[in-house]
């Protein structure tokens, strides 16, 4: 393929030139020339023809000199070479040319020998700048493949992991049921946190330092972790031991970090040691605490040693690689160990044992009496689960109408699941795309949204910034329900307004807990504002509305308060929603119609125009009633006494 050359020069006999100096070259295909005769044309020819490799170019040129064009090549990032051919030979314009990003720089009259030493050296160079581009944009397809493969992979396992943890919470299974369920949960969890390792890999790359968050009492976090596998140490007959000197108190550090590093180095230490004994140490050091887990299993041979940290390493005794056939888990170690601040060291030998020893910086805080927020494990244990009691719908009268959940999933089979175990509890509508399930939430107001994250068109993202943004529909719940564990992913998930953040695969008694809450939570604000309006001593109406929809609704009340002709549709049309676009928004605040609403408005002010000094005939005309009698009527119907007797008291 030609070498594809770009040469402006605006003196007119300069292609005559080099068409005679590399007549061979352009005969054989090796150099192919385009011209420009100007700054501008050489940067319109750029932005035609990406396969341009090099430009030569001159620095005196009419409309756009050569300067020019350099900082426009560096401002539109094109990957190419430019090399300066020009009479200017001062140092000072070769140092501004060089410091706008030329490549290299060639005097006239030209030594064209020099320049095509110069030439083969560009050459090279954007051989190797594309060559790189093309690397980045397959890495970055690559990293997109594994983000994708990995959320997918989290829903099959939901679709076990989730109907497995059911089943084991029955009490009428045999032992042979329960032991192959828990066989099956244990395996789906072990595929879950190889994922879930992978991600974490992946994503470390070449961050920076974390700054710790969690303050909390750390030799009792790190007793808490070693505790947790004690039943597996039981089982294989290995004595675990922890021993600290780290002086009592609390420190700050980053609990997920620590747990994982425990997690791994501890998994191996068991996994590796038929009978012995793991010991896991904390103690001071000089930077901060050294960290150090200590086995008598089967070592690692020395010329392995040096490359157990690299990621899909294996080593070459036949035991490791069938207990860790992905190499996964020291790679991560050893990268959070980096995040963290601080340094990883081994030392192993064959059939007498390994120590792992991690030094991290650490800070004490200077907490007095007041307990910290103390950082617990949150390691998932492969033991026997207590029996989950389903908690229903959180409303105090059994009789109403369940609440309406919408559930957004684009896999099939997942949303079946979902729909089977929660229609037992509350009416449930779907959607597979997030497109449809913004239809359906603007047509049918559900109590609350659960959604998929990345969907085809309108992902989980956009669908709750759309449900927040939409006055019809901003108060509705929503949890996200994803295969993205990172935290990049879940803090804009909350961020975007989304009331909770669960991912897969879940546990479905987790997923009803939240449930539950989010619902307890709308239901006591719907309490809330029912009791502004029925309790007369309660504060101003208009200093107590927290709601924006319904501040702007009594505002509208109040426009008209006396007007006894004010209709729900006067009402929708100036919140331009329709009739039932009001009706279902008024009854998920509130639990009343517009009308009731309307009503219980008229006699909330009329409160306080009896406490500012109106007379009953004068407060009925002034919220909107007809007659004084009916004013009566009506208010000792809602209140419990006449307006009267109100004013007595």
């Amino acid at each position: 393929m030609a070498l594809k050359i770009l040469l402006a020069d605006d003196e007119a006999d300069i292609y005559a030139l080099f068409e005679q100096r590399f007549r061979r070259q352009i005969h054989s295909g090796t150099f192919q020339f385009v011209v420009a005769r100007n700054g501008q044309q050489a940067l319109d020819i750029l932005q035609q023809d990406p396969e341009v490799d090099i430009v030569l170019a001159d620095i005196n040129m009419p409309e756009m000199d050569g300067l020019t064009l350099l900082e426009h090549i560096a401002l539109l990032n094109f990957v190419l070479p430019t090399i300066l051919v020009t009479a200017y030979g001062d140092m000072a314009t070769i140092r501004e040319a060089m410091n706008k990003g030329a490549f290299d720089f060639i005097t006239k009259p030209i030594d064209f020998n020099d320049l095509e030493r110069t030439i083969h050296k560009a050459q090279q160079y954007s051989h190797q700048l594309r060559q790189a581009q093309e690397l980045k944009a397959l890495d970055a397809m690559k990293n997109r493949f594994f983000v994708n493969i990995t959320h997918e992979l989290r829903t099959p396992l939901s679709l076990i992991l989730a109907p497995t943890n059911q089943l084991l919470e029955e009490t009428n299974l045999t032992e042979s049921q329960q032991q192959r369920l828990m066989s099956i949960r244990q395996n789906a969890r072990q595929l879950l946190r190889l994922i879930n390792q992978l991600m974490d890999l992946h994503q470390l790359d070449g961050l920076p330092v974390d700054e710790a968050q969690e303050v909390g009492d750390l030799t009792g976090f790190v007793a808490q972790v070693v505790s947790l596998f004690e039943p597996s140490a039981t089982i294989k007959n290995v004595s675990l031991r922890y021993q600290t000197d780290l002086p009592a108190g609390n420190y700050r550090f980053d609990a997920g970090k620590w747990e994982t590093i425990l997690y791994n180095l501890l998994t191996n230490a068991i996994r590796f040691t038929q009978a012995g004994s793991v010991t896991v140490g904390l103690y001071e050091s000089p930077t901060g605490v050294r960290l150090s887990v200590r086995d008598t299993g089967i070592g690692i041979t020395a010329h392995k040693l040096p490359h157990i940290f690299d990621p899909f390493f294996q080593g070459d005794n036949q035991r490791i690689r069938s207990s860790d056939p992905t190499g996964v888990s020291l790679a991560l170690v050893k990268a959070l160990t980096r995040r963290l601040g601080g340094q990883i060291l081994v030392e192993s030998q064959v059939d007498i044992g390994t120590e792992f020893v991690v030094e991290l910086p650490l800070q004490r805080t200077g907490w007095g009496g007041q307990e910290p927020n103390l950082a617990i494990p949150t390691l998932q244990i492969d033991l026997p689960q207590s029996n989950f009691l389903p908690l229903g719908p959180p409303s105090e009268n059994t009789h109403e109408t369940p609440p309406l959940l919408l559930i957004v999933e684009e896999n099939a089979e997942l949303l079946e699941y979902m729909v089977a175990e929660l229609t037992t509890t509350y009416r449930v509508r779907t959607a597979s795309t997030g497109y449809q399930g913004w239809v359906i939430a603007k047509e049918e107001l559900p109590d609350l949204i659960i959604t998929d994250l990345l969907m085809a068109g309108l992902d989980g993202y956009a669908l709750i910034e759309r449900l927040k943004a939409d006055p019809a529909t901003d108060h509705i719940a929503t949890i996200l329900l994803t295969g993205r564990a990172d935290d990049t992913s879940r803090l804009k998930g909350l961020a975007v307004g989304a009331d909770d953040y669960l991912t897969k695969p879940f546990h479905l008694g987790e997923l009803r807990l939240r449930l539950h809450n989010l619902l307890d939570r709308q239901q006591r604000v719907r309490d809330n504002y029912r009791q502004q309006l029925a309790q007369p001593d309660r504060s101003a109406l208009s200093q107590a509305v927290g709601d924006q929809f319904l501040g702007r609704l009594y505002r509208l009340i109040d426009q008209r308060l006396d007007d006894s002709m004010l209709s729900v549709e006067w009402l929708a049309d100036q919140l331009a929603m329709s009739r039932k676009a009001l009706y279902l928004k008024v009854h998920t605040l509130t639990h009343l119609s517009p009308v009731e609403l309307i009503r219980q408005y008229r006699l909330r002010k009329a409160i306080d125009l009896l406490r500012a000094g109106h007379g009953v005939s004068e407060t009925g005309y002034l919220v909107g009633f007809d007659s004084p009698s009916y004013f009566t009527r009506v208010f000792r119907q809602f209140y419990q006494q006449t307006p009267t007797d109100y004013l007595k008291q």
